[in-house]
This record gives structure tokens, C-alpha cells and sequence, in this order.
């Protein structure tokens, strides 16, 4: 997803310098085609100092909101120039400008600019800044390939007979105002500048900037001009006669490639299940424990000969009363697992240089039933009690600029395998009062018996907040600070998580929450560094991952809330724990 993002950013931001340059070369104004490149110059040198002042703005969306709305009256200015102009470039020659003019369109070219590549300077330097060479390499290459195809446009613009370049011209000027309206609007949204914002930035964030649908409008920004330059050729080829008139005109190439685009586009439903392993599993065996009380987990078991990992992330399974007396594979890989009353979650990274995450729902016989892409690697997972409701947290690089990285939260149908919402579209609410941010992050979800109630973990401001979320109304209420990864006991009563006791943002220890009272207490019987979100053996007892010999081996441990004994080792090994009864 980082990739898309980057490249539809580069496409917004080279092609229209790219088409424009050829236009005023085309038509003999060379004054404009001058100020239109020292502009780009500028542009180059500013973004590091705009990228800056963009991660440090408190008002992001207004900012992307005006940018946007300024190069929308740009381009209805240049859609006009082009849509009255004849195909017959030898008429209009305008070889000077005044100085005024001419800075005007360097400015403006700048900040078309600019409003994109200062985003991606704020990836970019993020990612440099941890070392992270997958994000690095993604806006790299997104820059490289959308660099080199608005180059490639203009090559070919240079090359073409006037009518077809007008016709090119067009169509990009219809494309690119219509996509920066459909942007300026979101975005405006999404500042709450506008009547209604809430409702309206929900019912348009597929097509803004990072929608599934709208990060891919800029691909039209080079495919329509090419294509109407290919038909405007096609039906002025007098050689073919007759035989051509079925050929649309140019202008509704657009109308075309719009269609194909949204048909290939986008798709939220990831047509690949969860990597399963060469080894058959032993299904008798696997039958055999689901019958009974069991606990589902990633094997992260060690071969002690050679130190492999046999079946590493392989979704497996024990029996809860011997844990550690036999435990069986299954054929899925999972980073994180949820399962209740015959529904469950499996999320799986497919590796490679773009890594691909999807988010696999499970059927009673823990068989794929249908499968979700997300946007980001893979952090939590929880379903409902009944089964009905399940909640997945992914970490998204980027898509924040206040920070490194930020979170998604998706609620999900169990049933149907549909999204119903994300927790940063819901109403947040504090003391009484709408509580509003635009660094918002959320994670860690945990149903109560009653699906429609749920619990998660809110940052904001460098803080965590606990909140109580209402799935019908689409509300969340902060109930309290320094909670993070809750867990609700199986008798509701008690939520168990994690607090930060020392002046690090990662020192956690192991606390429980009274509902009733709201009052806190650590668990005394685990006094290490723990992040995880704890699973709930019983009322009394929490399951959690703790760090083993190396760094990519885990083990569960089992913990007393109450203190009454210490804390054990229950699975080496193994993460990600669920008990299922």
C-alpha cells in the first residue's frame, strides 16, 4: 500500500509539470514553459524544509485541503486555455511574459509540486531515520517508476501531430481537475471545515488520496492522455475510410478508462488465503483435540540439532489440561490468531520485497472461508464471544506524518467476511464533550459478552487512553489514561493490560482493572517487561508472550492476578495464545 500511495503521489506531482511543459512548448509560449521548470527546480530544494514543516503541523488536513483546492483552480484555468484552443499549434505564438506572470506560474508549479513531495519526504526521512529499508525501498522505487512514466509522457507528447496532443491535453485537464476536486473535498472533510464532515469523509474515504479506489485515480493522469492521444490517431487515419466510424470520440475515452479502472482496481478482498505448509497434518489428531477444551497458538518450536523452525507461525493446537503434552499443526500460517464460538481470525504476511498482508476468517475446522486485505503488518486480532464480531489492528508506516508509524483498526462481520467499520471513523467522546485529533491511533481490541461493547486502546498526544466503544451508535468514550492492549475476563468483569511504569515509552507491567470500581492493581506475580495482549484462562489466571533465549523465539506464561502464586512457564515456544472451551 505504501508503494500505491507513493507512486499515485509521484504521478500527481510530475505529470502535470511534464504535460504542461509540452502544451506551452507546443504553442510557442516559452516564457511560461520556462517559469513552469524554474518552478520545478524550487520545488526539488523545498521539500525538505516543506516536509518538516508538514510533519510538525497541527492542522495537516486543512493544509493538504488548501493545497489541493488551490491546484483544482490551477488546472479549471489550464482546462480552459486548452479546451478553447485549435489543433493547429502555428496560430498562437507568445514568446513574453511579464515578471509578475511568470513567478505566478513558478510558485504555482512549486506547490503542485510540493503538495506532494513533501508526504513522501516525510515517509522517506522517517524511514531512513529507523533504518527501515522496506518503506525506504518502497518510496524510492514509487518515485523511480512514476518518475520515468511522466517522462515517458512527455516524449511522446513531443512526438505527436497536433491534433492528437490537443486531445491528450484534454483529457488529462478533465482527469486532474475531477480527481483534485474529489481530493479537496475529502480533504476538507477531513479538516471538519464543512457541514456534516463526519458522515461525508466516511462516505468518500475510498476515493480520497489513500482510498482503495482513489489512490489509483492518478494512473488515468497517464493512461487517459495516451489513450485519447491513441483514438484521436486511430480516427483521423483516412486510410481505413468507413470501416472507422464506430471509433468514439476521444472525449469519452475517459468515461472508458474510469470503468476499467474502478474494475481492476482496488479490490478489498485479497484473493490469496494464508500460506499454508507442504506437511500434511495429521486431521484425526486435530479433530481429536478440537473436541475438547484446547488451546490454539503459533508453534514456534526450535529443532535443538540444527536450530531451525520447523513450524514457525504454523497455526497449532494442545489439549488445556496437558498443554504441554502433545501439540498438532495445522496447514496455516498466522502472525496473530483469534478464534470463538466456530469463527476465527488468522493474519499472515506474505513476504517479499513489497510484503503482502492479508487477514484470513475461519470456519469451525479452522478451514479459510474468506479473506481480507489490510495495509499494514499485522499486530492484533480478537473475536467476539458469540463469534459474530472480530477486530483486527495492523501497523500502517506513513500514513501518520506526526509520527513513525500509526494503526488501523478494522471491525469485521465473522459471518460474512465484510468489513463494518474502522474505529478511527467512530465518534470519540471525553468528560461530555466531542474529543477530536488528527493523530488518533487505536489498537488492541477485547469484546464483552454482549458484542455491541467493546474496549480498545486510544493514543493521542503521546498518551493511551482506555475506551469503551458502542458498535451500533459508532461511539467510543475515554474511561481512563495509561491503558494499553486491554483484555476483558470471561465474566466481565475485569480487564486486564498493560501500564507504563517507568519514564520509557516500552516499560509495561501487567495490571487488572476493576469495571465496577475502577480501581487498579498490578499483577504482582509477573514483574518483567510484557508486551502482549493477554488471553484469559480463566477468571482468575492470564495468558501471555514473553520473550524466550533469542529474539524471534517466544513462550506463554501463566499468571495469578491476585498474586496468590508466581508467574509460570505454561507453553514454551509458542505465541499468540487462545483457549477455547
Amino acid at each position: 500500500m505504501l508503494f500505491l500511495r507513493a507512486l499515485s503521489q509521484t504521478l500527481q506531482a510530475f505529470t502535470p509539470i511534464a504535460l504542461s511543459l509540452t502544451w506551452f512548448e507546443r504553442t510557442g509560449e516559452s516564457g511560461t514553459a520556462s517559469a513552469i521548470r524554474r518552478g520545478l527546480v524550487i520545488s526539488i530544494l523545498a521539500t525538505p524544509v516543506a516536509s518538516w514543516l508538514f510533519q510538525h503541523s497541527a492542522r495537516r488536513a486543512l493544509d493538504e485541503a488548501l493545497l489541493a483546492a488551490i491546484t483544482v483552480a490551477v488546472t479549471a484555468i489550464f482546462a480552459w486555455k486548452v479546451w478553447h484552443h485549435t489543433a493547429r499549434f502555428t496560430i498562437v505564438r507568445i514568446t513574453n511574459r511579464d515578471r509578475v506572470s511568470r513567478w505566478a506560474v513558478t510558485t504555482l508549479a512549486a506547490l503542485i509540486v510540493v503538495r506532494q513531495t513533501m508526504e513522501m519526504g516525510s515517509v522517506l526521512a522517517a524511514a531512513i531515520d529507523l533504518r527501515l529499508v522496506v518503506p525506504a525501498a518502497a518510496v524510492l522505487g514509487a518515485l523511480t517508476v512514476g518518475g520515468c512514466a511522466a517522462w515517458a509522457t512527455r516524449r511522446i507528447g513531443t512526438r505527436l501531430p497536433d491534433r492528437e496532443v490537443t486531445a491528450a491535453m484534454q483529457m488529462f485537464a478533465v482527469i486532474f481537475f475531477v480527481q483534485g476536486v474529489i481530493y479537496a473535498f475529502h480533504e476538507f472533510t477531513e479538516a471538519r471545515v464543512l457541514p456534516g464532515s463526519d458522515v461525508l469523509h466516511s462516505a468518500t474515504e475510498a476515493y480520497g488520496p489513500d482510498g482503495i479506489y482513489g489512490v489509483h485515480l492518478s494512473d488515468l493522469l497517464v493512461i487517459g492522455p495516451l489513450g485519447a492521444a491513441a483514438i484521436t490517431w486511430v480516427r483521423s487515419r483516412a486510410l481505413f475510410g468507413e470501416r472507422l466510424r464506430w471509433v468514439p470520440p476521444a472525449r469519452l475515452v475517459a468515461l472508458w478508462l474510469g470503468i476499467a479502472s474502478l474494475a481492476l482496481m482496488g479490490r478489498h478482498r485479497a484473493e490469496s488465503s494464508p500460506l499454508r505448509d507442504d506437511t500434511t497434518p495429521n486431521q484425526a489428531e486435530i479433530v481429536a483435540i478440537r473436541r475438547r477444551p484446547h488451546l490454539l497458538f503459533r508453534d514456534m518450536t526450535r529443532n535443538a540439532r540444527t536450530g531451525a523452525v520447523p513450524h514457525a507461525g504454523l497455526l497449532s493446537m494442545t489439549p488445556l489440561e496437558a498443554p504441554d503434552s502433545r501439540r498438532v499443526a495445522t496447514s496455516l500460517r498466522c502472525e496473530r490468531v483469534s478464534f470463538a464460538a466456530g469463527h476465527g481470525l488468522c493474519l499472515h504476511t506474505e513476504s517479499g520485497i513489497f510484503p503482502r498482508y492479508t487477514a484470513a476468517v475461519l470456519d469451525g475446522a479452522l478451514r479459510p472461508l474468506a479473506s481480507i486485505a489490510l495495509e499494514g503488518r499485522p499486530s492484533r486480532a480478537r473475536t467476539s464471544a458469540d463469534g459474530r464480531v472480530g477486530a483486527v489492528t495492523v501497523f500502517v508506516f506513513g500514513e501518520n506524518y506526526a509520527a513513525p508509524f500509526s494503526t488501523h483498526t478494522t471491525l469485521v462481520d465473522m459471518l460474512s467476511g465484510d468489513v463494518i467499520g474502522e474505529l478511527e471513523q467512530f465518534s470519540t467522546w471525553l468528560d461530555g464533550a466531542r474529543f477530536r485529533a488528527v493523530d488518533f491511533n487505536f489498537w488492541g481490541v477485547t469484546f464483552a459478552s454482549n458484542p455491541n461493547t467493546f474496549y480498545a486502546t486510544l493514543r493521542t498526544g503521546g498518551s493511551t487512553y482506555l475506551v469503551r466503544g458502542d458498535l451500533a451508535l459508532r461511539r467510543l468514550t475515554v474511561l481512563r489514561d495509561n491503558v494499553e492492549c486491554p483484555s476483558l475476563s470471561p465474566d466481565n468483569r475485569t480487564i486486564a493490560f498493560k501500564k507504563r511504569v517507568g519514564s520509557r515509552s516500552d516499560e509495561w507491567r501487567l495490571a487488572v482493572l476493576d469495571l465496577e470500581t475502577m480501581t487498579e492493581r498490578l499483577i504482582a506475580a509477573e514483574t518483567r517487561r510484557i508486551d502482549d495482549q493477554v488471553e484469559w484462562l480463566d477468571s482468575a489466571h492470564v495468558l501471555y508472550a514473553v520473550q524466550g533465549g533469542t529474539a524471534s523465539i517466544t513462550d506463554v506464561w501463566v499468571a495469578p492476578i491476585d498474586g496468590s502464586a508466581p508467574a509460570r512457564l505454561f507453553l514454551p515456544q509458542a505465541e499468540s495464545p487462545i483457549v477455547v472451551r
